[in-house]
């Protein structure tokens, strides 16, 4: 895929257009892999691209672009990557709770059951 196809379809996603014309391909590459990645949850979705925007609204550096671009934005794509490793570690953490109490209602019926 093209550089400009992988900016187009974060754009749609809810990256800034502006943004992602100063990202190297690279940058945009891992950007694409972690919108896959994400897939998010119906409940999550909205706080996903919302923070997708938030964070390619985070400015670079105005100093000489044919280095900072590429640092700016692999500090941007840090970032990222960081935010979306804490959602994801907050959504596994709420299933973990929705499972153990799912397994504790089972086992209060079964012993319901047995007491009958």
């Amino acid at each position: 895929m093209s550089s400009i196809r992988l900016a187009a379809k974060l754009g749609k996603a809810g990256f800034d257009p502006d943004r992602l014309e100063q990202l190297e391909r690279a940058d945009l590459l891992k950007a694409m892999a972690e919108t896959i990645l994400a897939e998010p949850t119906a409940e999550s979705k909205s706080d996903l691209f919302r923070e997708a925007r938030e964070a390619s609204q985070i400015p670079l550096p105005a100093c000489d672009f044919s280095t900072a671009a590429s640092d700016g934005g692999s500090a941007v794509v840090r970032l990222r990557e960081l935010e979306l490793e804490e959602k994801r570690t907050e959504m596994e953490e709420r299933k973990a709770a929705r499972e153990a109490e799912a397994q504790k209602l089972a086992l209060n019926a079964e012993e319901k059951k047995g007491c009958s």
